[in-house]
Parts: C-alpha cells; sequence; structure tokens
C-alpha cells in the first residue's frame, strides 16, 4: 500500500450537532452535499477523530503534528479555525495507526504502519491529554515487536483492545 495518501478539508455536517436532511440512514448520506471548508486546513491531513468537546483533532501526514479544528461560535465546522497541538515524541510520526478516543476525552494512538513514511512496524504508543495539551507514552503489550495499523475498539467503561496485525494476539489496557 502506498504511503501517498492525502485528504482535502470537506465536511458534510453543517453543525457541531449534524445537519437535518429530514431523511435518514443511507439516504442521508446520499443525499448530502460536500462542502469545503472556509479555512482549509495548513497542512496534509490524515487520521480525524472527534474529541468528547466536539472539535476535531486531527494528524498531520507522515510526522508526528496534530492539529485541532474548532467550530465557530455557532458549532459550524465549515467556518471552524485551526490550531496546532502538542506534537508526538520526535521518535514517533506513524501513518495507518490505531486510535480511539477514551471516555474521559483523552487519546491513543498505538503504533504505525509507517514511521515518517519510512516502512517499519512500529509498536510505539502514547496517550493524549487534551486538557494540559501534552502527550505520555505507552508501552506495547508484552512481547509485541510490532502493531503498525492494527484493529481497536474502546468501550464507555474505558476497556480499550488492541488486536495485532496477522495474528490472533490481543492487547488489553
Amino acid at each position: 500500500m502506498g504511503a501517498d495518501r492525502r485528504v482535502g478539508g470537506l465536511t458534510i455536517a453543517e453543525t457541531a450537532q449534524g445537519q437535518q436532511l429530514g431523511i435518514s440512514g443511507w439516504q442521508e448520506a446520499a443525499a448530502a452535499r460536500w462542502q469545503r471548508l472556509t479555512n482549509q486546513p495548513p497542512f496534509d491531513t490524515d487520521t480525524a477523530l472527534l474529541l468528547t468537546d466536539g472539535t476535531v483533532m486531527v494528524h498531520e501526514y507522515g510526522n508526528n503534528n496534530w492539529w485541532r479544528l474548532t467550530p465557530d461560535i455557532n458549532g459550524s465546522y465549515l467556518n471552524g479555525t485551526w490550531s496546532q497541538l502538542a506534537s508526538m515524541s520526535p521518535t514517533h510520526g506513524p501513518l495507518y495507526f490505531a486510535s480511539a478516543v477514551l471516555p474521559d476525552g483523552r487519546v491513543i494512538v498505538e503504533g504505525g504502519e509507517y514511521n515518517f513514511l519510512q516502512s517499519s512496524e512500529t509498536n510505539k504508543g502514547a496517550i493524549y491529554n487534551p486538557t494540559t495539551n501534552t502527550w505520555t507514552t505507552v508501552n506495547p503489550p508484552t512481547g509485541w515487536s510490532s502493531i503498525g495499523d492494527s484493529p481497536v475498539w474502546s468501550s464507555q467503561n474505558g476497556t480499550f483492545m488492541l488486536g495485532q496485525n496477522s495474528s490472533k494476539a490481543l492487547g488489553s489496557l
């Protein structure tokens, strides 16, 4: 799989509460129209995560930088603004990684199929705290030399599970 995918800044929902179209399910998504964000991101986008405060945390393609899209005063992402967040460790710039927003609002990032766009099934990990704008290193499950872009699951009670690619191994935090 190539490491040269880039995504522009587009949105379907007009507000943090979503756009009501009067229909539901797949028909709603099919009827929606994409709109270009007024304020385009100043970086190449990658993974995006909706945080518990309604802002969107977006990874910068190919490195360790993260950004926040904050909706405007009316809750519109379309007119939202970008601000840079703390960067992860200078040795962890993943691509195609496992990630989840935890019930307490923190974000966990594990592994990466590439590290700073160099082929590597890394086992590095970190947890981001949006309250303090800091990253804390997380050790991989015991014996795991690689994580890559493994599947993840996070429950409302705080259980976080991580699968290991190409194996039957499952870890829990």
